[in-house]
Formats: C-alpha cells, structure tokens, sequence
C-alpha cells in the first residue's frame, strides 16, 4: 500500500471510530441526563393485589462498582391511602408475601415507561409492611413516601404495598437509577470522538493532496549499440 493510501484509510478508520464515540457519548448523555439519573418519569401504578413486586434483581457487586456506586431512587404518591415502598432481600419478601394475591413485574420500558405484569392468586391476608425488619430500604407516608437504595449485591425485589397491607394499590410513582459519574464517562466519549474526527480529516486531506508516486519509465529489451 502506497503512502498515501496509508493516510487515507487511516484518516477514514478515525472518522470512523470518532463518530460511533460522539454517537455513543451524545446517546448517554442524552439519556441519564445531566444529573446522571436515568428516570421513568411520573407514571400511574395501580393494581387489585396486595403488593406489587418487582422480578427478582440480582446485583454483582462488581457490576456495581464499574458503575460508580449506583443507586435506586424510589418516590410513590397516593391520594387513597398511607403508601409504602421498599427494597428487601427477595426471600424474605417472599416469605412475607407468600400466598398472598400480589402483581408481579415481569418487564419493564423506561423511556416511555411501560411495563408488563403477571398476577399471583392468593388468599393469605399480609400484614402491614411496616411490621417487618429486613428491608433494607424503606419509607411511608399519608400521601407521598420516597427512598434510596445505594444498590448491593445479592437478591432483591422493590415493594410498594398500601401501609396496612390491604389489597387496592393506586399511586403515581417515579423512578430513578443515579450513576454518579455517567456523565463524566459521557463527556469523556464525546471529547474523545470530537478529537479523532478532526485528526481523521486532515489525514485524508493530506493523503489526498500528496502526489502519487511517479512510475519508473519502462527499461528498452533492446541495447543501443554503437558503430
């Protein structure tokens, strides 16, 4: 390959590989926000059960610190009744909910929200939530209850229940995952994007303008010979 091809296909590669950078950065940042929250948004929950129960989330506590010590923020509303909300080891929510009618959240789409539940028959009658000691974050309120969960490893499923544990759930909820440093990662891309498409051009140009190299002229088969 000649010299100039050379700076051609490397300054192309750059572009390239600078572009899907600046997509990707622009594409996180644009998602979490400059708060580094990617967040549902206000959304209406309600269900005929008694609890509903997010799918079992099971966290690597590795996968928690390549993402900076996230953390869950859960905020409900209700106009109905005192609302709580909670995130426990998923056995012990379990235990406490076992036989009971609840709606469990098997998926879930954050940006719009929208999500897909399964409901389990029962006929067990909880107690109020608030009676129970393994939740590892929890909160309760008249009209509003809101909490944090800095994310551990292990097994865990997110609660929200009516305080008493009576069966009738209707709250407006929003939640959130924090990322401390997400934006910095985004930024980083972009920068890191924005240098190499500039680089990538100015090689093309370069490996444009040069002149191509002369061809050596073609060497006679026949010998001149002298008389």
């Amino acid at each position: 390959m000649s010299k100039r091809a050379a700076l051609v296909a490397t300054g192309a590669a750059l572009i390239i590989s600078g572009g899907v950078l600046v997509a990707g950065g622009g594409a996180l940042v644009a998602v979490v926000g400059t708060d580094g929250t990617l967040s549902s948004g206000d959304t209406t929950l309600t269900s005929t059960t008694s609890a509903l129960v997010t799918s079992q989330g099971d966290v690597d506590a590795r996968g928690a610190e390549i993402l900076t010590d996230p953390s869950l923020e859960l905020t409900v509303e209700s106009s109905e009744k005192p609302v709580f909300v909670g995130v426990g080891p998923a056995d012990e929510v379990d235990r406490y909910l076992a036989g009971a009618r609840i709606e469990e959240v098997t998926d879930f789409e954050v940006n719009p929200f929208a999500m897909t539940t399964d409901v389990r028959d029962g006929a067990a009658h909880p107690g109020s939530p608030l009676d129970e000691t393994f939740w590892v974050a929890q909160s309760t309120g008249a009209a509003s209850a809101d909490t944090t969960w800095d994310v551990q490893d292990g097994h865990y499923r997110v609660v929200i229940m009516n305080a008493d544990g009576s069966p009738g759930i209707q709250v407006e909820g929003e939640f959130g995952l924090h990322v401390p440093r997400v934006v910095d990662i985004g930024a980083g891309l972009l920068a890191g994007g924005l240098l190499l498409v500039p680089v990538g051009v100015a090689l093309v140009v370069i490996g444009l303008r040069a002149r191509p190299p002369v061809p050596a002229e073609p060497t006679s088969p026949y010998v001149a010979v002298r008389l």
